[in-house]
């Protein structure tokens, strides 16, 4: 059963896009360094709020920087700092395929307002996919490792290596980490004082690798995720 759930989620996060540009939402905010890329064009340009969203474009957030968008289906994804995102169609009724991000770098929280039977949305990064059907969750991806939590729902995650069978469904209130060519970790409990600020207490560096924000803070972190007694 795991075997079959890692096989489609990756073969559906890999599917061809379709060569028409869809607008799939528009800009409400933005902080910052952010620019958007076309992926077939290479143009470039900074965008204002407002601007539309197409499953073309290529978003990325310097430093200290932050952009709000708003799907077309009430979804809203809050990219954060030093981040590279794009997203490929969107799902709006049932016999839509899956909306499908990919998450090359960064911090990335998404908070999915329809649900439907089937998988909503598929989210890729370079080492780990993740299916969803409706639910708030984030993202912290490097090169080598991707780190999910869970604030309201659930999500199965599995290496994005198809040769790794290992999966889980990760509920809320829970994280897992995903380095490259591993199985996810068992997913552990993030108590409330940790879930309410999770994305500050992880960095992304200029090499793309993840790492405690605040040095004194990492053993703190680490032992109060490892107790039981939550």
């Amino acid at each position: 059963m795991k075997k079959i759930l890692v096989v489609t989620l990756i073969l559906l996060a890999g599917a061809t896009r379709a060569p028409a540009q869809q607008n799939i939402g528009r800009i409400l905010s933005i902080v910052g360094d952010v620019d958007i890329t076309s992926i077939s064009g290479g143009a470039k340009f900074v965008p204002q709020v407002g601007a539309m969203i197409t499953d073309d474009h290529r978003i990325r957030t310097g430093g200290r920087s932050y952009v709000e968008v708003l799907l077309n289906d009430g979804s809203k994804l809050f990219i954060r700092e030093v981040t590279v995102v794009n997203l490929s169609g969107l799902k709006m009724i049932e016999a839509d395929p899956p909306t499908r991000i990919q998450v090359v770098t960064g911090k990335l929280r998404i908070t999915m307002k329809k649900t439907f039977r089937s998988r909503s949305l598929l989210l890729r990064t370079p080492t780990a996919v993740a299916g969803v059907r409706g639910t708030d969750f984030g993202v912290v991806v490097g090169r080598l490792e991707t780190k999910l939590v869970v604030f309201e729902g659930e999500v199965e995650v599995a290496s994005s290596n198809q040769d790794v069978i290992k999966a889980y469904m990760v509920k809320e209130r829970e994280e897992v980490s995903v380095k490259k060519d591993e199985p996810p970790t068992a997913p552990r409990v993030v108590p409330n004082e940790i879930l309410n600020s999770w994305f500050d207490y992880y960095e992304v560096d200029q090499r793309s690798r993840i790492i405690i924000r605040n040095k004194g803070d990492e053993g703190l972190l680490d032992g109060i995720l490892r107790k039981k007694d939550f």
